[in-house]
């Protein structure tokens, strides 16, 4: 079992950005941050494991992620800036319910 797919690229960006925030240690867990018009969105955090979380340490990163979400997304994909297409790096769940987030949306909303 895998939590997370990441690039060698992806990496190195996500790692730069927790060092130009002083993360120490490199602990975080992903988390549901609630849902748009695009379907669920996810954050992160520092935080520690319990007994109700995955971990899994990628060379010196250490993600957590709790039981729950896994089962429902089946993981998460971090993508660098380059891998989204000039996007930003972005954290994408493996699976995702095609039937999360509006059909239509009459507020102009962000995707």
């Amino acid at each position: 079992m895998s939590l997370i797919d990441i690039s060698d690229a992806g990496y190195n960006e996500f790692n730069d950005l927790l060092e130009a925030n002083e993360i120490e240690p490199k602990v975080v867990r992903l988390a549901l941050a609630g849902f748009g018009c695009s379907g669920p969105r996810f954050g992160l955090m520092v935080d520690e494991a319990t007994d109700n979380d995955y971990v899994e340490v990628l060379k010196d990163v250490t993600f957590i992620v709790s039981k729950d979400l896994y089962d429902e997304y089946q993981g998460f994909v971090i993508l660098s800036d380059e891998e989204n297409f000039g996007g930003g790096m972005s954290l994408r769940p493996r699976k995702i319910d095609d039937a999360s987030g509006c059909s239509t949306c009459a507020t102009g909303c962000a995707v």
